[in-house]
């Protein structure tokens, strides 16, 4: 015979198993910035990226891990950004979304509406060289001197293996 306690653990044991098989349907999105990087030429402002270390990095990052981009940066406002990845060199098969909305705010407070707004997502890092104050704990912060090298990639592949998502 079935009491409370065992109801309540067959409810709770299925949650977690749906939670599971959804989580295979949902996205790992990379929020992207450019400047900082895989952009490090600041007199480039129209693209392509030079850097290939940057942008195989992105690329390894993304396919190892099955990560999508969103692209945060101030590009996205006046530039075919997607076109401009591609003849950078990125792998073809990674998909890129789109863009966080330009609200006039702050870049952080785009991607928390932009989250708010796609319930697809799984999970999520942010590359950007700017600081970032809520949404700290899953930014890979990189510079202007380095971008997204071998240390931030490995960061990357860090951070995505902590239970921050759950």
């Amino acid at each position: 015979m079935f009491n409370k306690n065992n109801i309540d653990k067959i409810l709770k044991k299925n949650k977690k198993k749906r939670i599971k098989e959804l989580s295979d349907d949902l996205d790992n999105i990379v929020f992207l910035d450019f400047d900082g990087v895989i952009n490090l030429d600041l007199d480039n402002y129209s693209g392509p990226f030079t850097n290939k270390e940057l942008i195989d990095n992105l690329n390894n990052f993304c396919l190892k891990n099955n990560f999508k981009i969103v692209v945060i940066s101030s590009w996205r406002k006046n530039s075919d950004y997607k076109n401009i990845l591609i003849k950078s060199g990125l792998d073809k098969k990674i998909d890129v979304l789109g863009s966080t909305d330009n609200l006039e705010k702050d870049r952080e407070s785009e991607i928390i509406e932009y989250i708010k707004e796609h319930c697809y997502i799984n999970k999520f890092i942010i590359l950007d060289d700017k600081e970032f104050n809520k949404l700290k704990k899953y930014q890979i912060k990189t510079d202007m001197e380095n971008g997204f090298n071998k240390d931030k990639f490995e960061e990357a592949n860090n951070l995505i293996q902590q239970d921050l998502w759950k």
